[in-house]
């Protein structure tokens, strides 16, 4: 389906990943990009499971925009947490669009006009993170959105 404002589709690869991360825990992050025809969105790179938040920083280009999905699994501290540690497991999973500066403005203008089209077409993000710069995309950034 097209974005009705920059008339950029999504693909149903798009979708379907996100799905196999969100229900299926299938992959740790899933990165996006436009195809080069900028027509639609389409899956860039795939983290599975055992990769970490190393592993998705690396796969975002210095000079070009992206989306992405990171599912961050986390430990709270709970009173009815099971176990004598008191912690609690939980997961996050955050919608991230990254821009860098050194991307070219009619790139950053495309990803910001489909950005709200594309999170709606991947049902169950829950936090979103907007980042320009690698010091604006932390593990220690995510970790303080999710608690």
């Amino acid at each position: 389906m097209a974005n009705a404002v920059s008339g950029v589709a999504v693909s149903e690869e798009c979708v379907r990943a996100f799905q196999e991360l969100r229900a299926g825990r299938a992959h740790r992050f899933v990165v996006y990009k436009m195809d080069d025809a900028v027509q639609r969105v389409v899956v860039d790179k795939v983290g599975g499971r055992d990769a970490g938040f190393d592993d998705l920083t690396a796969a975002l280009p210095t000079a070009d925009c992206r989306y992405a999905v990171y599912d961050l699994d986390f430990t709270i501290g709970d009173a009815t947490a099971k176990g004598a540690d008191g912690e609690a497991p939980r997961s996050k999973i955050f919608f991230i669009s990254w821009s860098p500066a050194s991307a070219e403005v009619k790139s950053k203008m495309i990803y910001a006009s489909s950005n709200e089209g594309f999170k709606k077409e991947l049902d169950g993000t829950q936090i979103d993170v907007q980042a320009t710069d690698p010091s604006e995309l932390t593990l220690d950034i995510l970790k303080d959105h999710a608690t």
